[in-house]
């Protein structure tokens, strides 16, 4: 199982964009025939005007993307520059649990400053581990920003937003949070049911 460069892009859409974009699907054909054999797309749940897409970008080459590409990419979203972040995971298959599941959770938590990471590390981390004492979780995982260190992004699996949101009431989804909060200047989520590419049909 090699290891891969996911990356993540997060675009606000155009006026009348659906997932059958025309320009849409060149980009993701351009990814294909750059050596992505995996990559994942939907519309956030919550906000049909946000389109997320994550790229597999197979190691030891990563993201292969010439300056047409992104020019591409900035063009697709109305604000002319998408949020997008590079992360690292040993093995492709970590995080192919969330992002095939039937709701994925995407999120992010940004500390503050090097100190922070540091003290928080273990907490960091046990925010994600504590998820699969939650019905409903279907795995995933978690990385630390290629272009970023101070950003910790993690792709949750679940069954359902109602079982999500159980545990989002327990002392035990609140435990470590109460503690990284304090420390972060962002933070953020996104709800979404994502298409593996090959599985679209237009």
């Amino acid at each position: 199982m090699p290891p891969i460069i996911s990356q993540f892009v997060k675009f606000t859409t155009k006026t009348g964009f659906t997932l059958a974009s025309s320009e849409f699907a060149a980009l993701r054909t351009a990814v294909a025939q750059r050596g992505v054999k995996e990559q994942y797309f939907g519309l956030d749940t919550d906000n049909r005007d946000t389109l997320l897409w994550v790229i597999q970008w197979p190691m030891p080459k990563g993201p292969q993307e010439t300056a047409q590409f992104k020019e591409s990419v900035n063009a697709l979203d109305a604000r002319g520059s998408p949020n997008i972040v590079y992360l690292p995971f040993a093995h492709e298959s970590l995080p192919r649990p969330a992002l095939t599941a039937p709701v994925c959770e995407l999120c992010f938590l940004h500390v503050k400053d090097k100190a922070a990471k540091v003290s928080l590390a273990h907490s960091l981390e046990k925010t994600f581990t504590d998820c699969y004492f939650a019905d409903g979780f279907g795995g995933g995982s978690w990385s630390v920003a290629q272009n970023d260190d101070r950003l910790y992004f993690y792709y949750l699996g679940w069954e359902s937003r109602e079982l999500h949101g159980a545990f989002s009431k327990t002392e035990l989804f609140a435990e470590e949070l109460d503690k990284i909060m304090p420390h972060t200047d962002g933070a953020g989520f996104n709800f979404v049911h994502l298409v593996r590419e090959e599985e679209m049909v237009v």
